[in-house]
């Protein structure tokens, strides 16, 4: 429960439980890099030379993707997944590529999926095979219902291979939910 004695969402408590030890053998990473955060600023809006003159360092050639929009924020390579405005009709895709980093070079991760009822989530490969240590696989993860989304839905994905679990959060937020808020906020900045 929060301090309103509103039932609590992963908004209100994080991702999980944090354990002092397991960051130092994790299995799996996100490796997220500087061109990432520099498309992060491009999605949300920006233009190359704006990122270029708030970035403390931009690789030669830097410029932003065309097509940038604030949906393919969803797509930096991070190991949670949020999504806002969520259409339903369309569901939604992101890909997310992981790096081997255990100790043991061959190994198979499988996927486990966690989502609430009415979201299907469908994770292609649901298997990541690695050869050797900095082995990197990519694998798509897609978001569908059936029904409008009536509140903002959680759930994670897993993998694992035996000895490790990498689990990755998610959220979703409806776009009707999106617009609802926009409207009130909207309408409470109009009255005086």
């Amino acid at each position: 429960m929060t301090e309103k004695s509103t039932a609590a969402t992963p908004y209100d408590f994080g991702s999980g439980e944090v354990s002092t030890t397991r960051p130092l053998q994790p299995g799996l990473v996100y490796e997220t890099t500087t061109i990432d955060y520099l498309n992060f600023l491009c999605y949300y809006g920006y233009n190359t030379s704006t990122v270029k003159n708030m970035a403390y360092t931009v690789p030669d050639g830097f410029t932003c993707p065309e097509g940038s929009s604030i949906d393919l924020i969803s797509n930096i390579n991070y190991p949670s997944i949020s999504i806002s405005d969520f259409d339903e009709k369309a569901g939604r895709k992101v890909i997310r590529t992981l790096t081997n980093v255990a100790g043991n070079a061959k190994t198979v991760y499988n996927v486990s999926v966690d989502a609430p009822a009415g979201l299907y989530v469908r994770v292609v490969p649901d298997n990541l095979e690695f050869t050797k240590i900095g082995d990197k696989s990519s694998n798509q993860v897609s978001f569908s219902t059936e029904n409008l989304l009536k509140k903002d839905v959680f759930g994670s994905i897993t993998w694992s291979n035996g000895k490790y679990k990498v689990r990755s959060p998610f959220a979703i937020s409806s776009s009707i939910r999106v617009r609802c808020r926009t409207t009130i906020q909207n309408s409470r900045i109009h009255k005086f």
